[in-house]
């Protein structure tokens, strides 16, 4: 790795480094944190139905999405791969000033529960796809955002989609991964044990390094890993520049 990438890595560590140390505080001065978050949903959330209303609702609470707003810089052109509802790009609108925050699901219902928030459409695009056609193109948006997308997906594929994502995106633009922590085996057993009872799924953790070294094969710039507890579920969070 040469200077100038190992400059631009050590900068993006020390910006997670900061935001950990920060991370409850905007340059407003107002407070993000799991319970804002909460609160910035819940209007848009009571115009939702059934489960898809609780998970966007209280999905703070569970995923960490301050820690992933904190690596989305003011004015971003973001793009979020498997969106859910849309409550990440909504928060990117509403707290980082997002130039657009687009995304895509492959659940149906998901997608119809985006509906709820009451944005610009133009600005505000959330989309069904079939899997076998993901990842989509990611030209034009400089921040990507896949939280808690990879342990769905199977585990002979991971490493590709990955590779494929970096491959779609723009040179110099980051992608910020967000996901639970393999090494972590009881929590992870947690994880597995909530994705059974609510998506009904076998899921596939992955350590945190191992992703790691698949985006530097690429010859991406990535930070070392951050980890965040919530509750008893391990999440760790990477940032990669596109070389």
């Amino acid at each position: 790795m040469d200077s100038r990438k190992t400059e631009q890595s050590t900068k993006i560590s020390d910006s997670i480094e900061g935001s950990l140390k920060h991370r409850n505080r905007r340059k407003t001065g107002s407070s993000i944190n799991s319970s804002s978050l909460v609160r910035e949903l819940e209007l848009p959330s009571k115009k939702m139905s059934g489960l898809a209303a609780l998970k966007t609702h209280y999905r703070p609470f569970i995923c960490p999405l301050d820690l992933v707003l904190s690596q989305i810089p003011e004015g971003a052109r973001l793009y979020d791969i498997g969106c859910g509802s849309g409550a990440l790009p909504y928060l990117a609108l509403k707290l980082r000033s997002a130039e657009v925050a687009h995304g895509y699901d492959i659940s149906v219902e998901a997608v119809r529960s985006a509906k709820a928030f009451d944005v610009d459409r133009e600005k505000f695009q959330i989309v069904h796809m079939q899997a076998q056609n993901t990842p989509p193109p990611l030209h034009g948006y400089d921040t990507v955002t896949m939280v808690d997308v990879l342990h769905h997906i199977p585990p002979n594929i991971q490493d590709d989609f990955l590779r494929k994502t970096i491959a779609q995106m723009d040179s110099g633009a980051r992608l910020i991964i967000k996901d639970i922590e393999g090494s972590k085996v009881v929590g992870a057993f947690f994880n597995q044990l909530h994705d059974l009872l609510l998506a009904k799924e076998w899921v596939h953790h992955r350590r945190s390094q191992d992703i790691r070294r698949v985006l530097q094969s690429m010859g991406a710039t990535v930070s070392q890993p951050v980890l965040r507890w919530t509750l008893w579920y391990p999440h760790f969070q990477i940032v990669a520049l596109v070389p």
